[in-house]
């Protein structure tokens, strides 16, 4: 699936009920993991053992698991769950038959607790072919950079004169609340009876629509 070195591969089952029990999840958090994953196989890691790349303090190492799903669609409570238990960055290839999509959280160090991960938003790729798969898991001087350019390359609005991951997210973030907030006044215009509101939600629209293609150049 990914083009790494042998020195990478792990090929390691993981139980399902590793991550739940060590997280003491709830009953709804395990019957999630029961109902929609098979099996959890830690396939790779990268660090400087493996790969050659310097860690750093963000970045020690990242792992790459395939969660092989018996649906095709996994809660972001079970991926977030993973993340929670394992205090490296996690790029996750969700396979279902035939298909895969890749999972990446933005995962940043804890402030209180030096040995805790806090997690952000999650990026994915479309359902695609293992073969036709074409992200590029060791672009980068050392590990951070390369995590950052895993996470940029599945962010569906960064650029390439973006040089600052935070500058990415912030604003696939923008972007992703204004397109929530033109399909709910577009929802506005289309219910409501009275003209005059209507042409307010039609104003309000024109403009929401303005900032995203601004966002969006």
């Amino acid at each position: 699936m990914f083009n790494l070195p042998e020195t990478t591969l792990v090929n390691k089952k993981i139980p399902k009920n590793k991550f739940y029990e060590k997280l003491r999840a709830d009953k709804t958090l395990r019957e999630k993991f029961v109902r929609q994953v098979d099996f959890i196989l830690w396939k790779h890691k990268l660090s400087r053992h493996t790969v050659n790349l310097s860690p750093t303090k963000e970045v020690e190492e990242i792992q790459v698991f395939e969660v092989h799903l018996k649906q095709k669609n996994l809660s972001r409570e079970v991926l977030e769950s993973i993340d929670r238990a394992i205090p490296y960055p996690i790029l996750f290839a969700l396979v279902y038959h035939d298909e895969v999509k890749l999972a990446v959280a933005y995962k940043k160090r804890s402030k209180q607790h030096e040995d805790r991960f806090v997690v952000d938003s999650y990026y994915y790729s479309p359902w695609q072919k293992a073969e036709e798969i074409s992200l590029d898991l060791l672009k980068g001087l050392d590990l951070q950079a390369v995590y950052e350019n895993i996470i940029k390359g599945l962010l569906p609005e960064s650029k390439e004169r973006m040089t600052s991951l935070e500058q990415a997210i912030e604003k696939q973030k923008a972007a992703d609340r204004l397109r929530r907030e033109i399909a709910a006044l577009e929802a506005k215009i289309h219910k409501e009876p009275q003209f005059n509101r209507k042409v307010k939600y039609n104003l309000e629209l024109q403009e929401k629509r303005k900032e995203l293609e601004k966002i969006l150049e």
